[in-house]
């Protein structure tokens, strides 16, 4: 959600309002089946989109299902399974355990993807009858779907993030009108503030504050949702400030020197101006490179490196350490790989 609002504001704007819990359950009355957990997670944050011209915004250029749609293709396609009469599971066209959740388009629902509630596998259904096995979860998808738009240098897969009149557009389109206006999103314009969540607020406050930080968050009622958004939003303020703070510092200190490379000693009147701990300054080149683990991730730096020109220097050094980062954490270890491999799945 932020990251659209950051990047993509036309596709955050046709995201619906979430669905409540009393919404999600008079939709599983009238599919006459349970909806799985996590699907009710992505429902409570966004009760479907009405889509861009055209265009949905989920991986895959897919949109995310209003609920009354969800309702109605499912339903759709229970009646073709009773008409068709058949018992044998080979040609099973539905089941009431299978829950859509995206589409074509907003308008456009004979080909989708839905959730098997019986295995957790998200597969493709089309207006031919054709039943694919796509991702291996929905968790996956999503993950994926994160990964290639938080590490959008790593995107491999035929599937890549990218604009078209400010809206997230999944391509490159194979229409060559669209394609023309289509810009692939390659992280140029990283979001200024700190992710809205307690791990990224406690890392991006200074040293000196975070043991505050943690005796609030200690302290907090798990149960209030309220008292724990306003802790949030406080701490979040709070960082965004520090933040600020630090990279008006680090610009002071380097005095223009575009050349300076992070992880390499500074002239000693560019250090002497340096604050006392630059936590957002990424190491070395080489360290960075080591850091990334997959070679096939390490030659794209390569070919970064070499493209940029020195003033680029310094946000391509931090995205490419927010990929190695990234890389660090073993569930966003498995989704770089998935995309760097070109596979539609992850386990």
């Amino acid at each position: 959600m932020e990251w659209l609002a950051e990047y993509a504001p036309p596709s955050y704007g046709a995201l619906r309002p979430g669905a409540s819990d009393d919404e999600i359950e008079a939709l599983e009355v009238a599919l006459g089946a349970s909806v799985p957990e996590e699907l009710k997670a992505l429902w409570r944050l966004s009760a479907g989109e009405d889509g861009v011209n055209g265009s949905g915004l989920m991986l895959g250029d897919w949109a995310l299902m209003p609920l009354n749609a969800v309702i109605a293709v499912h339903q759709m396609q229970m009646g073709f399974q009773e008409s068709d009469g058949e018992d044998d599971d080979d040609l099973v066209l539905w089941k009431p355990s299978w829950i859509p959740f995206c589409s074509f388009n907003p308008e456009d629902t004979v080909y989708g993807l839905y959730l098997n509630g019986e295995t957790g596998e998200v597969c493709q259904w089309t207006r031919f009858g054709e039943r694919e096995r796509e991702y291996a979860s929905l968790a996956a998808y999503l993950e994926l779907m994160a990964v290639s738009l938080e590490a959008p240098l790593t995107s491999a897969g035929p599937e890549k993030p990218g604009m078209r009149g400010g809206a997230l557009v999944w391509g490159p389109p194979p229409d060559e009108e669209r394609a023309d206006q289509w810009v692939h999103h390659l992280g140029q314009a990283p979001p200024r503030h700190p992710a809205k969540t307690l791990g990224a607020i406690r890392a991006a406050l200074p040293g000196d504050e975070r043991a505050e930080f943690e005796e609030q968050r200690d302290a907090l009622d798990l149960a209030d949702p309220e008292t724990v958004a306003a802790f949030r939003d406080h701490w979040w303020e709070r960082a965004v400030q520090a933040q600020k703070a630090l990279e008006d510092d680090v610009a002071a200190a380097l005095g223009g020197n575009i050349m300076a490379q992070p992880g390499h000693k500074l002239a000693p009147e560019y250090e002497a101006m340096l604050p006392p701990a630059i936590r957002h300054l990424p190491p070395s080149l080489g360290d960075i490179r080591t850091a990334l683990r997959h070679e096939s991730v390490r030659a794209r730096f390569d070919r970064q490196l070499m493209d940029a020109i020195p003033p680029h220097y310094p946000a391509l050094l931090l995205r490419w350490w927010d990929i190695a980062r990234l890389l660090a954490d073993p569930r966003g270890d498995r989704a770089v790989r998935a995309v760097i491999n070109g596979r539609r799945t992850s386990g």
